[in-house]
């Protein structure tokens, strides 16, 4: 009862721990600065930001075991000490091989401990909500860019590119370490009455605790897999490049862009709020579909529109790209139960890992061979369409499960 009373508290502390985890969403400010600083081409200096994010979303597959043997709260500062060293490392940058090892590897390999965890965490302290819970504590992840990257610019401005990275390292540790005493690990048998929150979501499969072995044997994780990847490549694509796109397609200034990046960040981060408390009340995949539908629309008016409508567009992405990243952990305990969460959701997040890969990647490639980005927004639409398909059919085999138990308790 007394960790029940105190689970805003840890909520608070974990949303603190993953602003500070949020570097990544700046990426595309700092990309520009590095090209023109060593000289290297889009595809060349690309490749990092997906490097970290398959890092930050496959790692957790090899170590999540480690969490439950040293404790959450451990983990955590097992997380902080690489993330922040990496951050420093980076500041004494002499070629592309060490950028990637350094920022794509290491500083990927402390947020695949920080974030995964973190966002576990917080949906096991609140079974009975666990889309606001999920939805609040991604909210904080990506919130980071609001900050990070007016500050990143600024900094730029009178220090230099590599110097950013050491300022940001020594930033996050002296936050981050006095906060990670505040995290508690959830006690052995933790439950809370949950007010039939599955059943209002729609979403729940079955009464069922899965292990991870279970699960991955299942075709529901599969289908999750993939559908949830066909979400995170449009987000992560424009992330990845928005301040590129918007300097050269609409002729902004670097500063400008920063701050539009800023702007679309706080559409990011109340996308997820927002969709991850409105899941708990129309159902995982409704909303999904919406998602789907809003990012397809978008897509294609990036691909026509210019000024106030392409800025829209650009804004709509962000808040569905946040919506999706809320969908991940609150998905994954309604299919394969609470119990295992924290190791469960690892195997789940490898599809941001994938939209990683191929969000970035078709955007630089298409810039490269086209000279614009217009066929890259029409391919992540027409990706969003079979995400449409995939939400329906989920949905609907939910829907018949649910019909097939209350048939036979009847």
């Amino acid at each position: 009862m007394e960790f029940k009373k105190k689970r805003w508290l840890y909520l608070a502390a974990a949303m603190v721990l993953a602003l500070c985890s949020g570097i990544g969403y700046t990426w595309s400010v700092f990309q520009k600065p590095l090209m023109d600083n060593f000289d290297w081409a889009l595809k060349t200096i690309s490749l990092t930001f997906t490097i970290q994010v398959m890092v930050s979303t496959l790692f957790p597959i090899v170590i999540g075991g480690l969490q439950k043997k040293i404790g959450t709260k451990n983990y955590i500062r097992l997380g902080i000490a690489i993330y922040t060293l990496g951050l420093v490392a980076t500041m004494f940058t002499p070629s592309i091989g060490y950028l990637y090892i350094v920022f794509g590897v290491i500083v990927g390999i402390g947020i695949s401990i920080l974030y995964p965890c973190l966002i576990a965490y917080s949906t096991s302290l609140f079974p009975d909500k666990t889309g606001m819970a999920s939805g609040m504590l991604a909210c904080a992840y990506g919130a980071g860019a609001i900050l990070w990257a007016p500050t990143a610019t600024f900094i730029m401005g009178k220090y230099g590119i590599l110097n950013v990275f050491g300022f940001f390292g020594v930033l996050f540790a002296v936050v981050m370490i006095p906060v990670s005493f505040v995290i508690k690990n959830i006690p052995e048998g933790y439950t809370v009455v949950t007010s039939n929150a599955s059943k209002a979501s729609g979403s729940q499969y079955e009464a069922k605790d899965y292990t991870w072995r279970e699960m991955i044997r299942t075709p529901r994780y599969y289908l999750l897999v993939l559908t949830l990847t066909l979400g995170a490549t449009a987000g992560l694509m424009i992330m990845a490049h928005l301040s590129g796109i918007l300097q050269e397609s609409q002729h902004m200034t670097a500063e400008k862009a920063a701050l539009l990046l800023g702007l679309t960040s706080i559409f990011n981060a109340s996308g997820r709020f927002l969709f991850g408390f409105i899941s708990d009340k129309m159902g995982r995949y409704n909303v999904m579909i919406l998602l789907f539908g809003i990012l397809c629309g978008s897509m294609v008016l990036l691909t026509k529109a210019s000024g106030l409508l392409f800025v829209a567009g650009i804004l709509a992405i962000g808040s569905c790209y946040g919506g999706f990243t809320s969908m991940f952990s609150p998905i994954c305990a309604d299919n394969f139960g609470m119990k295992n969460l924290s190791v469960n959701y690892a195997f789940l997040y490898i599809a941001y890992g994938f939209g990683g890969f191929v969000g970035p990647q078709l955007a630089a490639r298409v810039k490269t061979a086209s000279g614009g980005y217009e066929a890259a927004f029409m391919i992540v639409a027409a990706m969003c369409i079979a995400g449409i398909g995939l939400s329906v059919y989920m949905k609907n085999q939910v829907e018949r499960n649910s019909k097939k138990n209350v048939e036979r308790i009847a």
